[in-house]
């Protein structure tokens, strides 16, 4: 999985269909993570705004724990470990289920992150005095 060309110099290619582990990542799988990682931190953030501005609340016990150690602590609290998931994943990208888990833990944190942007609408749209539902 990691080998000494991983910290000395890549010489294990990205082979796309092979099951393997590579040292070197197309410009296309870094970009990818990259933008999952983005998306979970977007939800981070995102979230601290909703529950801070809309007096919302956090669903999951464990991040609603480290919304109450601090804001700070929430966001790296989430962003930390996704990272090194994510980097976990990116190691086994060629194989089957590192595929999967991507292409999974991906769809969601897009769903995710429309789900903040449909909340921010509805948040903005209250501010300005409209109202939603029969009256």
């Amino acid at each position: 999985m990691v080998s000494r060309y991983t910290f000395l110099g890549g010489r294990r290619r990205e082979h796309p269909g092979e099951e393997g582990y590579v040292d070197l990542y197309s410009r296309r799988s870094a970009a990818l993570v990259l933008l999952f990682f983005g998306l979970t931190v977007f939800d981070a953030i995102a979230t601290v705004y909703y529950i801070d501005h809309v007096h919302g609340s956090e669903w999951n016990p464990i991040a609603d724990w480290l919304l109450q150690q601090g804001r700070i602590v929430f966001v790296l609290g989430k962003g930390i470990p996704t990272a090194l998931l994510l980097l976990f994943v990116m190691l086994h990208k060629n194989f089957r289920y590192g595929r999967l888990a991507l292409l999974i833990g991906f769809g969601f944190y897009l769903l995710l992150g429309l789900y903040h942007l449909v909340l921010q609408v509805i948040a903005l749209a209250i501010d300005a005095g409209y109202h939603f539902g029969v009256g």
